[in-house]
């Protein structure tokens, strides 16, 4: 992996191990693999104690999970449709970003962040993802343009967690590009402000036009 290879953190909101939710976590992940390096946490990696704010060590098995996102260039959060809203898994797991308010790039802030919500129909599909983007906004991510919400034949997966539907399909293609495309300015500028540690000097600014 090169330097500059963008850090792709991707979240999957649900418990069932062969759940809608994590195989498309997974389905996510190798769209993002020729180009960036993902990490996925399934839900059962995100089964956390509620988070308690002010704690000396909270949670010491979120350490993992924290490390990532200290060092994620972009991030995907997929959330199955709980009466209308994420799943208090995920919602529980994105609390604990609180831990890093004091980090060098705190919270998820200038981070990509990709949003997806499954759910059985279109209205907690809708309500889910305007929630998913609207916590983004909360955590400083820029929530990416396109986010794509999936209910009925949309939600309908292969085995492996491809959509079945070629317009979900497309939509969830165009949504981990835009990831991409901005974490690498994130991971440009991270190998910048690693050289400089190591020289001494100011990391020189990186504008997206230097992006290929």
């Amino acid at each position: 992996m090169t330097t500059t290879e963008p850090e792709i953190v991707i979240l999957s909101g649900s418990l069932g191990e062969t759940s809608r939710t994590n195989r498309l976590a997974q389905w996510c992940a190798r769209q993002c693999a020729p180009r960036a390096h993902p990490t996925v946490f399934a839900g059962a990696d995100l089964a956390f104690p509620f988070y308690q704010p002010h704690l000396a060590d909270p949670a010491p098995q979120t350490r993992p999970f924290l490390g990532a996102l200290s060092r994620a260039d972009g991030v995907v959060v997929i959330s199955p449709a709980y009466h209308g809203t994420v799943s208090g898994l995920l919602k529980n797991a994105l609390d604990y970003v609180n831990e890093l308010a004091d980090a060098p790039q705190p919270y998820l802030d200038g981070r990509p962040l990709g949003c997806v919500a499954i759910g059985a129909g279109d209205q907690g599909a809708a309500s889910t993802l305007q929630t998913l983007r609207t916590v983004g906004h909360a955590l400083r991510s820029w929530p990416t343009p396109m986010g794509v919400g999936l209910s009925q034949t949309r939600a309908e997966l292969t085995g492996d967690g491809e959509p079945v539907d070629e317009q979900a399909r497309n939509q969830l293609r165009v949504m981990t590009e835009q990831v991409i495309t901005l974490a690498r300015i994130n991971a440009r500028r991270r190998a910048a402000r690693a050289a400089a540690r190591v020289n001494d000097l100011p990391a020189a600014p990186v504008s997206a036009g230097g992006v290929r």
